[in-house]
């Protein structure tokens, strides 16, 4: 018996004219999945979420200020929350590091309280198997300046659970030589900036239960 896959579609940071200006009819053919990880306008998700036949998550990014008011329609925001999606187990943290005043920022020591507050869900679900953020992990890829300086608690949160994947963004590919994919410990850390597809296996259990946060 063949294991049961689903692709999931990743973005982050750059609007792609291809899912919004672009539309077609087929353009989100074959797609189970879209999961936005940070920094794009409401409007473009919510457009996404109309056209798409599926579930979109997202994170916010620390330009989505607008998410405040106006947080995108139709979409489940993932943001300190575990969302259960076909077995699968999302856990979302959006947010950069704090280098001025504004939402969605966060020094090091305030992203690891938002991470303890979530101890009672993770002990419930034994942890998670995908991590969606808008920063990277600390010492992984991450900038040299304030803003792009990865957060320490997501290497805490990854050697202690081991989820099978990490996405990300806020670390735009044309900043420099950055992976796309690249991997800490045994996770597979996948940076979604504008737009990647990737398939992935489903857990053979749990596939029944409903898709909902916990």
């Amino acid at each position: 018996m063949s294991k049961k896959t689903a692709r999931i579609l990743l973005l982050a940071d750059e609007v792609k004219p291809a899912y919004y200006q672009y539309w077609k009819q087929d353009t989100f053919d074959g797609i189970d999945l879209i999961i936005s990880c940070g920094d794009l306008p409401a409007r473009y998700l919510e457009f996404i979420a109309t056209m798409f036949e599926g579930d979109v998550l997202y994170v916010a990014g620390n330009h989505d200020t607008e998410y405040v008011k106006n947080p995108p329609l139709g979409c489940f925001c993932l943001d300190d929350s575990i969302y259960r999606w076909k077995g699968l187990l999302f856990l979302g943290l959006g947010g950069s590091m704090r280098y001025k005043e504004g939402p969605f920022q966060y020094t090091q020591r305030e992203m690891s309280k938002r991470i303890f507050k979530l101890w009672f869900k993770l002990k419930k679900t034994h942890g998670f198997d995908i991590l969606v953020t808008h920063a990277p992990a600390y010492g992984h890829h991450d900038g040299k300046d304030l803003c792009h300086t990865g957060f320490e608690a997501f290497n805490k949160l990854i050697h202690d659970y081991h989820p099978k994947y990490f996405f990300h963004g806020h670390v735009h590919l044309a900043y420099g030589n950055y992976p796309r994919i690249y991997t800490i410990e045994q996770t597979t850390v996948v940076n979604g900036y504008e737009s990647y597809l990737l398939t992935i296996d489903l857990p053979e259990d749990g596939q029944d239960l409903p898709d909902r946060m916990l």
